[in-house]
């Protein structure tokens, strides 16, 4: 309930009649001025002695179509005032579901034997099955996103050792003149160091720039998810890391001689 009040037992059919609405309606009829108060009817004409309906209560949204479809605007009427030939109660209870239902039915039945209970349903059944369409597209996309990390990690693999051998001569020079394994491990990685800062620094550009676009395809989720940026960050640098670590060290140790005749 955002404004107002809930339906009581003083809500009957002797007494004026009530509607509660969610936001969208209220929004859609008075975007510039409060609901609660508001009256409505549902007579053809209104200047006959119409039935004027007084609005006592605004309540949140609730995607009844799917988490992707705007709502759309709904009113709810005390079931003394308006009913109706079918009904659906909400249950809440800490016990299963399967010693709850016995329960359920007694309870109705020891009201009215001939009214029928069928289709008793979970929130977590109803949940699951709104969004059964996009699981799979969910787990497809999640595995393309899996092989692109990793197809990501061997191309900087691939990338990183393919310039660190070019230097391969450069390195033979260096330890000719007296350069010590450890200054030529250093000097690779802080080259490979500006390298990757750079990609990051591009990278997390035009990641921050997509989630404009992702926002709107996400419901309840942040388009800005910091943990997944900073853990994909620190994984394709360490990969970066790694793919120059490896090759610098087998360079270091090469003999100078054929470091020197290499590409020659």
């Amino acid at each position: 309930m955002i404004k107002g009040r809930f339906f009581t037992d003083a809500d009957n059919a002797d007494a004026p009649r009530v509607i509660i609405v969610n936001q969208a309606f209220a929004k859609k009829f008075w975007p510039n001025d409060d609901a609660l108060g508001k009256r409505i009817t549902f007579d053809d004409d209104p200047k006959k002695n119409p039935k004027w309906i007084t609005i006592v209560g605004v309540v949140g949204d609730i995607h009844h179509f799917g988490l992707d479809i705007e709502p759309k605007p709904e009113m709810y009427v005390p079931f003394s005032q308006t009913p109706y030939f079918t009904t659906i109660y909400v249950v809440r209870s800490n016990q299963d579901l399967r010693g709850l239902l016995p329960a359920i039915r007694r309870e109705i039945q020891a009201i009215d034997s001939a009214v029928p209970v069928a289709n008793v349903r979970t929130f977590e059944n109803l949940i699951a099955d709104s969004v059964a369409p996009r699981r799979l597209s969910v787990v497809l996309l999640g595995v393309f996103a899996g092989v692109a990390v990793l197809l990501a990690n061997v191309g900087i693999y691939g990338l990183m050792s393919f310039l660190v051998a070019q230097r391969t001569h450069e390195i033979g020079v260096r330890m000719a003149l007296g350069a010590k394994r450890s200054d030529v491990l250093k000097l690779v990685l802080a080259r490979s160091l500006k390298l990757i800062s750079a990609g990051t620094v591009i990278g997390l550009i035009i990641a921050v720039m997509s989630t404009h676009t992702l926002r709107a395809l996400l419901y309840s989720v942040s388009a800005f998810d910091a943990p997944t940026f900073v853990l994909v960050t620190i994984l394709l640098a360490a990969v970066a890391l790694v793919a120059s670590y490896l090759p610098a060290m087998r360079a270091s140790k090469a003999d100078p001689m054929i470091a020197l005749g290499h590409n020659t």
